[in-house]
């Protein structure tokens, strides 16, 4: 195994890279692929609290993005407020949804969660479809504002900038994760996931550690969805679709839950074959499912347990 320091080295070395690549790269479609990346990866990370933390697999995520994105996009639009508050109330307004939303579901656990939790995504898609005096239905919303910095002549609505702004709440997630990671909390969830009624036992409450832990993750989605609408700028009720979901749990999965570097690997690999299998359209999903199919099967840990493989073998050499 790596000692700490080394893996600090690590994620520092990491992040410098991503800082100079836009410097390296010049190229503003690529930086449009890097932007979207950075933003899925901290939905990835989001959702990988639930799966691979708690163990529960959840179909309703991409609601709370969603959520989050017509949040801030008529909160911001509507009520005229500075579009910086608009990642704050997404997180909160989600958060709000996923403490409500948790309380029921996270009293069932297994194949019943996982309906459960699409039933909800669902419904919530569907309110946002058919809402349309507020949220414009099937339309969307769109000309969302940009976030702006006029004092610097900032504008995020251009890729070059907005891949800084969206990296920097990556790593605000990433250190959040790493911190539970080695918390107290971020141990209970674990013996939560492997042994509820062992945990149960020595005096954790892991009905309580479940609703916290999805209520900090639907809040970190709410925030990606801010990020999302307001540098996309329109935004319609298919972000809470099963096609969004679905890519976020093969972030996850292939990348490798209950990692911190898994979902990062794993939005990577989704982003780039996403732009590679454009061209064959629909077909994309297959070879998507293929991939999945295959990660479970023959590499249950994910892309990121071949490093971990590798280090192994280096190290009995």
């Amino acid at each position: 195994m790596t000692s700490q320091p080394s893996r600090n080295w690590a994620w520092g070395l990491a992040l410098l890279g991503a800082l100079l690549a836009p410097l390296v790269v010049g190229n503003d479609f690529i930086l449009h692929m890097m932007t979207l990346w950075a933003i899925y990866s901290l939905l990835a990370l989001s959702l990988n609290i639930i799966i691979g933390y708690l163990g529960e697999l959840s179909f309703g995520h991409a609601a709370f993005f969603g959520i989050g994105a017509y949040t801030s996009a008529l909160l911001v639009m509507n009520l005229g407020l500075p579009v910086w508050w608009g990642p704050v109330l997404a997180g909160v307004v989600a958060g709000l949804f996923g403490l409500v939303i948790g309380f029921v579901a996270l009293r069932i656990v297994g194949p019943q969660f996982a309906i459960l939790t699409l039933g909800f995504g669902a419904i919530l898609q569907t309110i946002t479809n058919y809402w349309v005096d507020v949220t414009r239905g099937p339309m969307g919303i769109s000309q969302i504002p940009a976030f702006r910095i006029d004092s610097l002549g900032l504008d995020f609505a251009l890729a070059q900038n907005m891949y800084f702004l969206a990296l920097g709440f990556l790593v605000l997630g990433i250190y959040a994760c790493r911190a539970l990671e080695k918390s107290r909390t971020g141990r209970a969830y674990v013996a939560v996931r492997e042994n509820p009624e062992l945990a149960q036992s020595i005096g954790i409450d892991t009905f309580r550690t479940k609703w916290m832990a999805f209520t900090v993750a639907t809040a970190m989605a709410g925030v990606g969805g801010s990020l999302y609408g307001h540098y996309l700028r329109v935004i319609t009720p298919e972000l809470m679709s099963l096609t969004y979901m679905s890519a976020l749990v093969i972030m996850v999965i292939v990348g490798g839950k209950g990692t911190t570097l898994g979902p990062i690997v794993g939005a990577l690999v989704y982003i780039v074959l996403l732009e590679w299998l454009r061209a064959v359209g629909s077909w994309r999903m297959v070879v998507f499912a293929a991939l999945l199919i295959g990660c479970v099967l023959f590499l249950p840990g994910g892309l990121v347990s071949l490093w971990q493989r590798l280090l192994q073998r280096r190290g009995r050499s």
